[in-house]
């Protein structure tokens, strides 16, 4: 009985240390001086409870087993002079990090003729080594195949080398920084990121070098690099004398983005941007494409000016009229037809003042518009022209005509590899100059008015502070609308009246935009879908008389569009002698 138990003992204990020499959990919050070796298949290593594996051994972590584990948690660390962690000839490998892996000799994580390895980097998980600190390399019999790196946290090289290298050019790795991860290096002799055939490298965070060597390096053929959402790349794309080469971007409709690479790259941008070859470029288009829609919004605010100064009384003693507005804007992006989306707010005041056979116009306005995709476009507007009411030339039609200039100050951020911050913020200033006439047939009956306008705009050619050349744009529009007004209150000193008026716009003459990335020439053309608009407006209005030929007046229009166009216009409108 006693011999038995006595045989169980060592046994157990026999067992015991085997274990703790293959899997092993280090959990004493100390620091752990024997190496690790992991050489059976399913078994693991752990390093938890703010423990350190720091050994004298050239591989602290030695893995030649498969279907491994090896984990890292926050606040422990695997450390070395060499090899932190070595794996040779496995498969199905998974390091998962939250702490830190670091070298300060060679590599910190070596996955040498691996097949179907993961390496995950979380979130505050750090790696580094001061040479290549993510090696892939090829054993005597194998290649590395099926490798997956997967960061949310820091993968740096601090001396010479390389965030992930790849030794051997047919080593294939898939590649994904997230929002969070951050990959750099500090000698920029060397790629950031250098990956073999078949490989991809996705970012959607910051991969850094020096700016003019190598954010990633394509070192084999048929590989695919895809940049994401508002990622950061520091240093060129890389692909020279590498065949079946694809840059992939994704960064959303209309962000603008410039890319300097070497060697051969099939290009193709995700969301359906117009990325221009010589590098890889893409201008968000808002600028230009919504030009006939801006043309549009200032002649309906015209129309109706004048349609107010028409309905108020009193108006034709030799005294002059004026408003003040404010327009708040929303127009909703569509991916499908590249409709950026914007935000436009602006201020103006619309004065007229009666001549002796039509009226003077003259308007200023000021505002923003404001794209989502890092683009911004302020203004000034002054214009001026004739109103000529029950114009006898025009079988008693009312009419009128008026021209002006829009001076524009444009604001884009581009992301761009070409600068320390991988972003560049670029600046224009240019000009629009815009003619509007019309003609209205007031129906005084059941009949709504009837009207026909014209628009049209020229803006000259001009260039951005760096990358981007735009070829003179000539726009036309041509509106008819129907329009009705309602008295709900009506005396000597108050009116109350409901509005509506549906238009019909469309753009007439060239819908193309000749412009230019880095000197190389491209063409955009509008879709169909955005050079047609109907749009209804609502209005209320009120008139209070104030003095015995003097009013006042205020009112808001609410406007909405097929374009997903929907907005609110208040103005403000007084008698004053001018």
């Amino acid at each position: 009985m006693y011999l038995k138990l006595v045989l169980f003992f060592f046994s157990f204990l026999l067992s015991s240390q085997i274990v703790l020499a293959d899997s092993a959990t280090l959990n004493n919050g100390g620091t752990y001086t024997s190496q690790q070796d992991i050489d059976d298949d399913n078994e693991f290593l752990t390093v938890t409870n703010n423990s350190t594996l720091n050994t004298s051994a050239t591989k602290p972590a030695n893995i030649t087993g498969d279907t491994v584990s090896v984990t890292v948690d926050s606040g422990s660390t695997i450390t070395s002079n060499t090899v932190s962690i070595f794996a040779d000839d496995t498969s199905d490998l998974t390091i998962s990090n939250s702490g830190t892996i670091n070298s300060s000799g060679i590599v910190a994580i070596d996955v040498k003729g691996t097949t179907d390895a993961s390496i995950t980097n979380n979130s505050g998980g750090k790696i580094s080594a001061t040479r290549n600190t993510l090696r892939i390399s090829k054993s005597d019999s194998n290649s590395t195949t099926g490798l997956t790196i997967t960061n949310s946290g820091t993968i740096e090289a601090t001396d010479a080398g390389s965030a992930i290298f790849a030794a051997d050019s047919n080593t294939a790795a898939t590649v994904t920084n997230n929002s969070s991860g951050i990959m750099t290096n500090s000698d920029s002799s060397n790629a950031t990121i250098r990956v073999g055939a078949s490989s991809s490298v996705t970012n959607s965070g910051t991969i850094k070098n020096d700016v003019g060597n190598d954010a990633i390096k394509l070192y084999g053929n048929n590989s695919t690099i895809t940049l994401k959402d508002k990622g950061i790349i520091v240093g060129k794309l890389d692909a020279l004398l590498r065949t079946g080469s694809t840059l992939k971007i994704n960064h959303g409709a209309g962000q603008s983005y410039f890319y300097e690479t070497e060697g051969d790259f099939t290009l193709k941008d995700l969301d359906g941007n117009q990325v221009v070859k010589g590098s890889a470029g893409s201008a968000g288009q808002g600028g230009s494409e919504t030009l006939d829609e801006l043309l549009s919004y200032k002649s309906l605010n015209i129309r109706q000016f004048l349609k107010r100064y028409k309905d108020s009384e009193n108006l034709y003693d030799g005294n002059g009229w004026g408003e003040t507005y404010s327009t708040l804007l929303n127009r909703k992006g569509h991916a499908a037809n590249l409709a950026l989306e914007y935000d436009l707010l602006n201020v103006g005041a619309n004065l007229i003042s009666p001549l002796e056979n039509s009226d003077f116009i003259l308007a200023f306005e000021t505002g923003i518009q404001d794209f989502d995709a890092d683009h911004k476009i302020t203004y000034q507007n002054v214009s001026s022209g004739l109103y000529l009411p029950s114009n006898k030339y025009l079988l008693n039609l009312d009419s009128f005509i008026l021209g002006g200039i829009t001076l524009k100050n444009g604001e884009r951020t581009i992301l761009t590899n070409t600068t320390s911050s991988g972003k560049l913020d670029l600046d224009s200033n240019y000009q629009t100059f815009e003619v509007h006439s019309g003609i209205t047939k007031t129906n005084t009956k059941l009949l709504p008015n009837l009207g026909l306008t014209g628009s049209f705009s020229i803006t000259p050619s001009y260039d951005e502070s760096k990358y981007y050349s735009w070829r003179n744009r000539k726009v036309g529009n041509v509106s008819m609308f129907f329009s009705d007004k309602y008295n709900i209150i009506s005396n000597d000193n108050n009116n109350f009246n409901l509005g509506w008026l549906l238009d019909f716009r469309n753009l007439v003459g060239d819908k193309s935009q000749v412009y230019s990335i880095n000197g190389t020439s491209a063409t955009y053309k509008q879709d169909n879908a955005l050079t047609r608009e109907i749009s209804l407006v609502a209005n209320l209005g009120y008139e209070k008389k104030i003095t015995d030929n003097g009013k006042f007046t205020a009112g808001i229009s609410a406007k909405n569009t097929n374009q997903d166009v929907k907005s609110f216009i208040g103005n403000l409108g007084f008698k004053l002698n001018f």
